[in-house]
């Protein structure tokens, strides 16, 4: 009777999201009207009226970069990251996870989300995944524009907000749940932009573990670089690039670890420092 339940939940919860989908092709996609974070953006600006950032870059004050444990645990984090070049979808990789009961957080980028409706929806509603914020136009997260690989950055306490709380928004009308952990485009952040994403209740998520470079790395490369992977490591590998090599890499890696003794969790799961 429970399984029978737990699987009535789930049937509902991929319909609800699948119609919340549509919603949103159709236009009545309710939290995108700027106006309703104008008093969060009035707000947010006093508060970091006069304050200038003095670092950029991975690992600036705030952003968590590994689970606090000695124990044999990692997390797989994949990044899926929208737009004209990022918007696909690499399916081996999830298939090898279900098969191998692998958990993973998933940063899920708001272009992505409409460019794979149907994916996200089935994604969504499995519990061996978690789904977090990778943002709205994939952004490096700055108050004042700086460029991360070319890519400039939000310009403004304003547009740190619109990066981060409109794909937040976004994710929990279509599961009901607001993603407690960020990711920005490129991983770049100043650290005033990791701060207003904790005041908008995210905790900031990097990495220790390079896992693909972006999907670039060959198959050997994600196969080394994940092969050295210590207890707490948080390994950072994407989702949205079939046609890279990080399948072919995850697909040798995965079982040795789990070989070696190792758990994989999710980034609730534990503590994160």
């Amino acid at each position: 009777m429970n399984m029978l339940i737990r699987s009535l939940k789930g049937s509902i919860l991929f319909l609800v999201i699948l119609l919340a989908l549509s919603l949103q092709q159709e236009g009545a996609f309710p939290f995108s009207a700027e106006r309703e974070l104008e008093e969060l953006y009035l707000l947010m600006e006093d508060r970091y009226l006069h304050q200038d950032p003095t670092q950029w870059g991975q690992t600036v004050s705030g952003v968590l970069t590994r689970i606090d444990t000695d124990e044999p645990v990692i997390a797989l984090t994949l990044d899926a990251c929208g737009g004209r070049r990022g918007s696909g979808y690499d399916r081996d990789i999830i298939d090898l996870l279900r098969e191998r009961q692998i958990p993973a957080t998933l940063f899920i980028n708001a272009r992505w989300i409409s460019a794979n409706r149907e994916v996200f929806a089935d994604l969504s509603r499995d519990n061996l995944f978690l789904i977090a914020n990778h943002g709205m136009e994939h952004k490096p997260c700055s108050v004042s524009g700086m460029k991360a690989y070319g890519i400039e950055g939000t310009l403004s306490v304003r547009g740190v907000i619109r990066e981060i709380e409109l794909c937040g928004r976004k994710i929990a009308f279509l599961t009901g749940q607001k993603p407690e952990y960020y990711r920005s485009g490129t991983n770049f952040y100043d650290e005033i932009a990791v701060r207003i994403a904790n005041d908008l209740g995210y905790r900031v998520v990097g990495y220790s573990v390079l896992g693909d470079a972006g999907a670039t790395f060959s198959s050997e490369q994600v196969f080394r670089s994940i092969s050295l992977s210590r207890p707490g490591d948080i390994i950072l590998c994407h989702m949205n690039q079939p046609s890279s090599d990080t399948y072919e890499g995850l697909l040798r890696v995965l079982p040795l670890l789990q070989e070696k003794g190792f758990r994989f969790v999710t980034l609730e799961d534990y503590p994160l420092k």
